[in-house]
This record gives structure tokens, C-alpha cells and sequence, in this order.
């Protein structure tokens, strides 16, 4: 286990090995043996491997996450006891997706250098009217849960040097443990709105810009909502994330890493049990902010949408001086019957 466990050193060394070259030929019957040898008197020369590592545990890793998830189960004990929501029961039952990928929570942009304003202000109000605008369109079905995958870039740095996970330098509100704390009290109330509505399931979907933040997020927001009994957060670890409703199959990931044409192969081959209940299958990443629907036909996976979300954040500096620009900001939602399918999408604009 490499969790556990790091390489200090290896060895690989060859030696030679020799035996006769001879060939038996045996035939057995009746329990009597007979048949003949053959020895050319030659010897055969045979290169043996050998190989030995040496590996050393990571007493003082295990021992830091060992301390983490202490403090986890230990924040969870102070987690806030949510009241049961009791729902009103759906005679045609629907879910709720909503779609707030690449949010760059801290991204600064001044207007007159890359058209638009961005600040930290601006993303928590433009998040919370996009998501209520959402809701509000979704009143006329009958919602029984509610599916929010939060993530994909939902900050816009990873570390206080305002970098991204590969050390790529960013415009940013230079205020990072407050962007922090304010963007995590953002996620808290789009959950609690959301919950007013409907059970709600989290999927926390890692991106390029905040991988290591995000996860902190998630891990507050598992805390949190410990004691909830109307929302849970899934915060695995894993990149790509899988959730069935029905006969519908999302698939979740950012997709900074993959190509398309991986993308068929991946969801029957991570998902077999999903894969085998379903009939309806999408993929839905972000990354790009702006808006792709693609059908992939492959033998692997026949029949999959891929769906590239579009995104809330204007372009910073950077962004517009490479052309980045020109796509429309926009939250979506989507309407997925257990049976059908797609039934109802809308978009809100910020």
C-alpha cells in the first residue's frame, strides 16, 4: 500500500543458470512407465533476475491523517442538529439537478481591463440568484430529490501564493482565508436553500485550480451536515463520480485530464452495477465555461451524451487577452424522470 509505504531502493541483478539439455519422453500405462531419454550432452544457459526493494513506512503520514480523521470525528460531535424535513409526497416524482461548475470563488477582474467586474461579492450574489432562479423554474414539477455536484474550480486558487494545483499564478482576492471561509459559507446556503425543497445529495467534484481546497470544503461540509438527516456529501476522493436515478447514469467529472474519446470506455468499466440498471447515460463536466452537448457512439458505450457546462465567472485579465471570451455565462438545471429521462432543462443568467 503506497498510502503506507515508500520505495527507498531497488535492485534488479541477473545470474546465469545451467542444466543439461535433455529431453523424457514417458508414456504411462497400467501404472507401468516406460519411454526414453535423450541427452545431447550440451548444457543450456538460462539468465535468472532477481530483484529486492527496500521500503520504509510513512510513520509520520499515517500518523498526520490519522490525527486529521481524529479531529474530523471529533468536529463532527459539534456538528448543528438539523430538523427532520418532512416533504410532501410527489405524485409524479422528479429530480433536481443543478449545474454551478467553475464558480472561481476569488477571482478578481476589473471591468476595464477584461470587461467585466469579479470579486468575491459579486460570485456569492451572483451564485445565490442563479440557483434561486433555478429553483423557482423547477416550482411547476413535482421535485422528490434534489442532486448538487459542487466543485469543478468551485475556488480559484489552491495555496496562499494564489496558485492553482499546478502553480499557475492567478488574479486573486488576496484575502485567502477568507475566501475560504466565505466560499464554504456559500456552499452551506445553497445546500440549506436547496433543502427547503427537496432531500438533497452532494457530489464534491474536484477541478484543476482548487483540488486540495475543495476537498477541505468538502470535509467541513461532511462535518457540518453530519447530523442532517435531509442532505449528505459525498466527498471521496476519487476524480470521477457516479450517481443513478432510475434509469438515468450521470457521470461527474471535470474533465482537465481526459479526453472525449476516453470517455466511453470509462462509466461501464468504474460503474458495472449502475451501468447494468440503466438505459439513459451522460456525462456532464466542466472546465471550459462554455456550452457543448456531444453524442459519443462507441462499442464500449453506445449512446452517451457528454455535456459541457457552462459557468457563472466572467473572464479575468489573462483569459481575455488570449481570446477566451465570447461564451455565455450561465447556471443550468435539469429535470430527470427515473423513466424518461430528460423532461425539462433550464439556464439562468447571472
Amino acid at each position: 500500500n503506497l498510502d503506507e509505504w515508500e520505495l527507498v531502493s531497488f535492485e534488479i541483478k541477473d545470474s546465469m543458470g545451467y542444466r543439461k539439455d535433455r529431453k523424457v519422453d514417458w508414456d504411462v500405462s497400467n501404472g507401468h512407465a516406460s519411454g526414453s531419454v535423450r541427452d545431447s550432452g550440451k548444457m543450456l544457459v538460462i539468465t535468472m533476475y532477481h530483484t529486492s526493494a527496500i521500503f520504509k513506512r510513512k510513520v509520520k503520514e499515517i500518523e498526520a491523517k490519522n490525527s486529521i480523521q481524529e479531529l474530523i470525528e471529533y468536529a463532527k460531535t459539534f456538528a448543528p442538529v438539523y430538523p427532520k424535513i418532512y416533504y410532501a409526497k410527489k405524485d409524479n416524482p422528479v429530480m433536481l439537478e443543478l449545474s454551478l461548475p467553475d464558480l472561481h470563488f476569488g477571482r478578481l477582474s476589473w471591468g476595464e481591463e477584461s470587461g467585466e467586474d469579479y470579486d468575491i461579492k459579486i460570485a456569492y450574489d451572483a451564485a445565490n440568484r442563479v440557483i434561486d432562479e433555478l429553483l423557482y423554474r423547477a416550482k411547476s414539477f413535482d421535485v422528490e430529490k434534489i442532486l448538487f455536484p459542487i466543485g469543478q474550480d468551485w475556488y480559484n486558487v489552491n495555496s496562499k501564493d494564489n496558485t492553482t494545483v499546478n502553480g499557475t499564478v492567478q488574479q486573486e482576492d488576496t484575502r485567502g482565508k477568507k475566501t475560504y471561509k466565505k466560499g464554504r459559507e456559500l456552499a452551506q446556503s445553497l445546500i440549506d436553500m436547496c433543502a427547503t425543497i427537496a432531500p438533497v445529495d452532494v457530489l464534491v467534484i474536484s477541478g484543476n485550480h482548487d483540488e486540495e481546497k475543495l476537498f477541505y470544503m468538502g470535509d467541513a461540509l461532511e462535518c457540518i451536515y453530519d447530523k442532517c438527516p435531509n442532505v449528505s456529501i459525498d466527498n471521496r476522493a476519487v476524480s470521477r463520480k457516479y450517481y443513478l436515478y432510475g434509469k438515468v447514469l450521470l457521470g461527474f467529472t471535470h474533465g482537465c485530464d481526459i479526453k472525449k474519446e476516453r470517455i466511453p470506455m470509462l462509466m461501464p468499466l468504474e460503474a458495472k452495477e449502475m451501468w447494468a440498471k440503466s438505459e439513459i447515460r451522460e456525462w456532464h463536466m466542466g472546465h471550459i465555461h462554455s456550452k457543448l452537448d456531444t453524442r459519443i457512439e462507441s462499442d464500449e458505450g453506445s449512446g452517451i451524451l457528454l455535456r459541457r457546462l457552462r459557468s457563472i465567472v466572467p473572464a479575468d485579465a489573462w483569459t481575455f487577452n488570449h481570446g477566451f471570451v465570447g461564451a455565455v455565462r450561465a447556471a443550468e438545471s435539469f429535470i430527470w424522470h427515473p423513466e424518461n429521462g430528460l423532461i425539462g432543462q433550464f439556464t439562468a443568467i447571472p
